[in-house]
Order: structure tokens, then sequence, then C-alpha cells
């Protein structure tokens, strides 16, 4: 079994555990469902394949639910792999995590995207803090509790490191995401002012990769943020191999983009 235990978070996510949870249930010795209220069988499905299931519910502050997860629940391993229900492991994933080292304090995960019924192989993917030790990394308290469109989970940001000799390292092999819900773009909808007053209040976490950070400041409430996501994704990381479903994500990603941008310019009084 691979030293580090699972934490999943939940929400009526029944559409897609079927699919995600076994694969983790054959390597791993250790997986926690932090479930909120779920009332579509999510508790069920997880009980019934042998994971345990905690119960959060948000009361609205701080902690939320990742940091309250590294607080509240008792893990097995002091190694955590935070990861969603719409996230899938592969085969190559695990027989690199089998292999690994741990020489780092924390690991950054990418994921590729599962869009159009299509699993893209190229294009921009995400690239998530999420394999790391508790006792190294923490989620910070912000500024975001009365923004509209703050949900209970951290918002689009990595956590912390607890001090400067933390290292961080990447994981080579992508996780699948492969959400069944179809929700995206509903989503997304509700993150735009989220992100859009985040900016302005220059209330995001600094981002523990400092290449990483300079350029988010740079991009975030830049106009030129969207086109240059969207050429980056779709020709500098060849997105338009993946054809019509590799077009249509970076297309839905620069839409999403500007929304942002053209929040931020409205609410300042810019047009």
């Amino acid at each position: 079994m691979i030293p580090v235990s699972v934490i999943i978070m939940t929400k009526n996510e029944a559409a897609n555990l079927p699919l995600a949870l076994p694969p983790r249930i054959k390597h791993f010795d250790d997986i926690i469902v932090v479930d909120s209220d779920s009332t579509d069988g999510t508790i069920q499905i997880a009980k019934s394949v042998g994971a345990r299931v905690e119960n959060f519910k948000w009361n609205g502050q701080y902690p939320k639910k990742k940091q309250w997860c590294l607080d509240h629940i008792k893990t097995k391993h002091d190694w955590i792999l935070m990861i969603d229900a719409d996230e899938i492991v592969t085969d190559k994933f695990i027989h690199e995590l089998y292999h690994l080292d741990f020489s780092h304090d924390g690991y950054f995960i990418k994921s590729d995207m599962v869009w159009c019924g299509r699993h893209l192989k190229f294009g921009q993917k995400n690239n998530k803090l999420c394999l790391h030790k508790k006792s190294c990394f923490h989620y910070p308290v912000i500024d975001d509790l009365d923004i509209q469109g703050g949900w209970e989970v951290e918002g689009h940001y990595q956590p912390i490191p607890i001090n400067d000799i933390v290292t961080i390292g990447q994981i080579k092999s992508p996780i699948i995401h492969h959400d069944r819900k179809d929700n995206w773009q509903m989503r997304h909808d509700n993150y735009v002012m989220w992100e859009a007053e985040m900016t302005k209040r220059e209330a995001f976490p600094s981002d523990p990769i400092i290449w990483r950070e300079m350029v988010k400041t740079q991009l975030r409430s830049s106009y030129l943020r969207p086109i240059t996501l969207f050429l980056y994704s779709y020709i500098f990381k060849l997105g338009f191999l993946d054809g019509f479903a590799g077009f249509d994500y970076a297309r839905k990603r620069f839409n999403y983009t500007w929304r942002i941008v053209r929040a931020i310019r409205q609410t300042n009084g810019k047009r």
C-alpha cells in the first residue's frame, strides 16, 4: 500500500464516486470521504467500498473545508492526498507513487481533462499542490467571506508552506479530471465574481512557486489575460491536437477569464 492518507471532499457526488473510488481503495489503506450533507447516495457509495465517512457542516466562517480536514481529520499517515471526487487516479500515477522517494514535503499533481467525451492529452492542465505532509502546509484565512460566489471550500489557490525550509516537487504522471455531473459552466459562472473581487482586494495568497506567482500577479487583471491563456493552451501547449474538444476547452477558459477581467474593470469604473 502507498503510505498516504486520501481525503476526498464530497457534496452530492454519486455520479462520480463509483468510478473514482475503486482504484484508490486498491492502493491506499486510509481513505476518508469528508461529506457535506449529501442527499444523493454519496455516503452509501463511499461506505460500500470501504471508505471512512466524516461529516462537515460549514458555519460560514474559517476554517473552510480543506483546512478543517487538516485540523480535525485523524489520518493514519502524515502524508495526505487531498483529491476531488471527479478526479481519477491512473495506473501511471499509482506506479509513480509506489516508487516515489518522498524527498520533498509536498508535490504538485497535474490533471488531464475529459472534455466533450474526449481525454485531452494536450493544452493547459490544472496543477495542484494536493499531495503533501499535513504538518507542512496550511490554508490561510483570507478576506472573502462576504464575496458573492464564495463557497465552503477554499478557492483557486494553493496551500502555503509553514516555513521557508519546506520543499516542493512535481509528480510527472497526471490524474484524470472527469466530472460526470457536467456542471463546469455553472460552477464557473459562480466563480467569476469571487475571483474578480479577490483580485481587486489583492486577497489571493502567494503561490508557493515564485515564477507562478509572478505570472499570476501580472495577468490577473490584465486585458491580455484571456488571449494569453488561450494561445498558451491552444497553440503553445498544442491543444489543437485534441481536435474540437481541445478548441472548445480553450475557448471556454478564454470566456471565463474574459468575464473576470471585464468584471474587475467595470467595478473599477473602467470600460
